[in-house]
């Protein structure tokens, strides 16, 4: 394209200069090269340029002064689809690193949100279980439990079950670093099963199983002991009915138990020994225990050992009561009377039998005066006398002599007779016809046994009559009474099987003489002393 010179414009200018001012429709302003010579290179640029600055430039708004700062037109407005200016690269960079930032940290969060749940839920139901559990110990009425630590435990529960029957609760362990238990109140001689649960809170874990642990019989008495033949020594011991036997084991002093040393005895009903071919004048030492057989000899602890000098020539044997214990289950705060009943054991009768009958019923006590001649003749009833826990009083040999014609052979004799059936000698005294006399009570000194009287005499020898025995007592009674009755008439255990849970219905507790005298009457009884109710003492 060729170039113009600054003439051809000027002419060009003037030629139409005319023209155009005369034409209404045209805009009147200045022409410029670019509108007459939009062909040429000059041109095209400058035109580019222009729209260039048209297109960047905003409009005024026509109700704005142009010349206000606010009012003029900003730059890369959105408004006429004007586009912002892209960020720099280095805001892009933060911006993405700032966003996977917060991703991270936010699945981070949520995975220890999760952690935290599971780990509430695990511990919330995973109670773990007791490790190792074992028996520390056995006794005869308890049995001592340990165990290792379980998982998560805030305490432990221990259950028991005697022979098949169903688990029991027996003890609840609120300290989880506590991890032995002693269960009490197990009969002797007896298998049980025995589990321990894991708690946490009142969730139970589960349960560790323990079976065919066997308590050990109930260890011996020995209830006398003497040396009255020359070079032998006699033992007594209390009958144990789940025994399967005995076992008596003595030594020299100076010397050990041994095998040589023991006597097995295989009758549970025989409670006595007597040890023979000893040295006289030695003192030995003593002791018993029981054992039950089964798969394997379960034994006893050993009874209190007894010394004793052997005797080098004989003597005659003096019987001697052993010292009674209060039955613990007794309440002092409330009344209580003893049943008493003489002349037994019945012969040939079971009226005997009846008023025990009616006594285990209601967990009764009583104390019996019997014949030393009758104990021969009834010997299974006068043993159940002694399994039942009712006192065994004397009454003389055959109830022939009164008063002053008691002698101490009629007392001792007596004692022996009623030992020889049951193993145990007479702790409580009663003289025929209630005729006591000092040669009495010296007797009863030197055997160890009170004397006892009555304060209500029920006259039931006389009337033989049931509804007159019944109301004699039920009438009359008050707290601290001894009651005298017989064992030997079929009236009598009428009117004990309809008195006895009346009598406990109105409140009364009832128990042996011994055991009235203890406690309500506030000291245990003197042997060689006659009492006539918890209250008072026999005066002369």
């Amino acid at each position: 394209m060729g170039s113009y010179s600054d003439e051809f414009f000027k002419e060009y200018e003037a030629k139409f200069a005319d023209s155009d001012r005369d034409d209404p429709t045209l805009e009147q302003r200045p022409v410029s090269r670019i509108d007459r010579f939009p062909d040429s290179a000059y041109e095209r640029g400058a035109g580019e340029r222009r729209v260039h600055r048209d297109v960047n430039r905003r409009p005024t708004r026509p109700d704005r002064a142009v010349s206000h700062p606010s009012n003029r037109p900003r730059p890369n407005d959105p408004q006429n689809g004007a586009r912002r200016p892209r960020p720099s690269r280095r805001k892009k960079r933060k911006s993405r690193l700032f966003r996977r930032t917060m991703i991270v940290l936010s699945f981070a969060g949520i995975l220890l949100l999760l952690i935290g749940i599971i780990a509430i839920a695990v511990s919330a139901s995973g109670v773990g279980e007791p490790k190792e559990l074992a028996v520390s110990s056995v006794a005869a009425d308890q049995v001592v439990l340990s165990w290792g630590k379980a998982n998560h435990a805030t305490g432990y529960r221990i259950f028991a079950a005697k022979g098949s029957d169903s688990m029991t609760p027996m003890q609840t362990i609120d300290n989880p670093e506590t991890l032995t238990a002693t269960i009490s109140g197990l009969d002797q001689a007896t298998a049980y099963s025995f589990s321990v649960v894991a708690l946490r809170g009142q969730k139970e874990g589960k349960p560790v199983l323990l079976s065919s642990i066997t308590t050990l019989p109930q260890t011996p008495e020995i209830t006398n002991s003497y040396s009255a033949k020359k070079g032998s020594i006699h033992l007594d011991w209390a009958q144990n009915d789940k025994a399967s036997g005995y076992l008596v084991e003595y030594k020299k002093d100076g010397a050990d138990y041994s095998a040589d040393t023991t006597v097995t005895i295989s009758d549970p009903a025989e409670c006595r020994a007597d040890i023979t071919g000893l040295e006289e004048n030695a003192t030995y030492t003593a002791r018993v225990s029981s054992f039950v057989s089964g798969d394997s000899q379960l034994k006893s602890a050993p009874s209190a050992e007894v010394s004793l000098k052997v005797a080098a020539e004989d003597t005659e044997v003096v019987p001697k009561a052993k010292e009674l214990k209060v039955d613990g289950s007794i309440d002092p705060n409330k009344p209580m009377i003893a049943l008493t009943f003489d002349d037994g054991p019945a012969v040939d009768r079971d009226c005997g039998d009846r008023i025990l009958d009616t006594l285990e019923q209601y967990n009764a006590k009583a104390t019996f005066f019997m014949l030393g001649c009758n104990a021969g003749e009834a010997t299974e009833n006068l043993k159940r006398k002694v399994r039942l826990g009712m006192e065994i009083g004397n009454h003389t040999w055959n109830h022939k002599h009164y008063g002053g014609e008691v002698t101490p052979e009629d007392i001792r004799k007596g004692s022996n007779g009623i030992y020889e059936v049951c193993g145990e000698y007479p702790t409580a005294f009663r003289s025929p016809g209630g005729m006591t006399t000092d040669t009495i009570l010296n007797e009863c000194a030197t055997e160890g046994m009170s004397a006892y009287y009555w304060s209500i005499d029920t006259q039931d020898w006389s009337s033989r009559d049931a509804e007159a025995v019944y109301h004699a007592v039920i009438d009359n009674v008050k707290d601290g009474d001894i009651v005298l009755m017989h064992e030997i008439y079929d009236s009598t255990a009428d009117a004990v099987a309809k008195m006895v849970p009346e009598l406990i219905d109105k409140g009364f507790q009832l128990v042996t003489c011994h055991d009235l005298i203890a406690v309500k009457g506030g000291a245990a009884p003197v042997p060689g002393k006659e009492y006539v109710d918890a209250f008072r003492e026999m005066t002369r």
